[in-house]
């Protein structure tokens, strides 16, 4: 299932490493990972969410503010995919989402987790041991074409033309992103004119969205901690002043809207 990132051979695991039919040679970390990030792949040297912003979507999340979300993606996966389907999580972050369909699934499926950060690919290793964990850029997937059954894009980039040669014909991409209404009052605090949200959504080639859906509702976040936990884990908190965002951090609680747009789109047969 996973390529060589130089040749794009197929790898294959021997012992505690990959190898390619051009003997290229990739590790399995101590952590139970595999690099496929190669060097001109980067954008820094410690590409994707550093550790802070990661530990505090460990904290939020766990606190169970995101379930419904990840309920939702749990019964679609189950509607459109059978047993032992394979399953890439695109964008892994630190888990929570595979981590929840693994745990509630009804059937069982085959997983792999990629992440252009290696500390969530390590995290959520940690928590889905079955997984296939590999770091990679979503831009230049691993992977080889028409393999996988069901990949799943929760608030992060992505590439049409990689999902359109990884998923199989007729395989299914589940796509998150916020909604219109998505921590609206949050914003109030913080910006002197806050805004919604487009709702633009996944726009993909090759495939036909077949399914939408609005998880929409509301979330009491009971102190200082959460509030901060979640704004810092949001895009927003790294494209705005540390002073606008103190405006939010003296508030010991706040209720606000949480509201994600949720596509399935399948693959149309080649």
């Amino acid at each position: 299932m996973l390529v060589c990132p130089k040749c794009q051979k197929l790898l294959k695991k021997v012992n505690n490493s990959y190898l390619c039919l051009n003997n290229h040679c990739y590790d399995i970390s101590k952590d139970g990972y595999v690099n496929l990030l190669l060097a001109n792949q980067k954008h820094s040297t410690q590409p994707g969410d550093d550790i802070e912003s990661l530990k505090c979507r460990e904290r939020f999340l766990n606190g169970g503010y995101y379930q419904k979300l990840a309920e939702t993606i749990v019964n679609f996966f189950n509607k459109y995919l059978p047993n032992q389907s394979s399953i890439l999580d695109c964008g892994c972050g630190t888990g929570y989402y595979l981590d929840y369909l693994n745990k509630n699934s009804k059937v069982n499926y085959q997983y792999y987790a990629t992440d252009i950060s290696k500390k969530g690919v390590v995290m959520t290793n940690k928590k889905v041991k079955s997984a296939c964990c590999f770091v990679s850029s979503i831009f230049n997937l691993p992977i080889q074409q028409n393999s996988i059954d069901g990949l799943m894009s929760v608030f992060c980039p992505y590439s049409s033309q990689q999902f359109s040669n990884v998923i199989k014909d007729n395989g299914i991409v589940i796509a998150v992103t916020p909604a219109k209404r998505h921590l609206y009052q949050l914003k109030e605090v913080v910006y002197p004119n806050p805004y919604f949200n487009e709702e633009k959504g996944y726009q993909l080639d090759d495939f036909d969205l077949i399914e939408t859906s609005h998880v929409d509702y509301q979330v009491d976040l009971p102190d200082k901690q959460t509030i901060k936990d979640l704004w810092q884990m949001m895009p927003y908190y790294h494209t705005t002043s540390l002073k606008d965002s103190e405006k939010l951090f003296e508030y010991d609680a706040i209720t606000t809207d949480i509201s994600f747009l949720v596509q399935v789109f399948r693959r149309r047969a080649r």
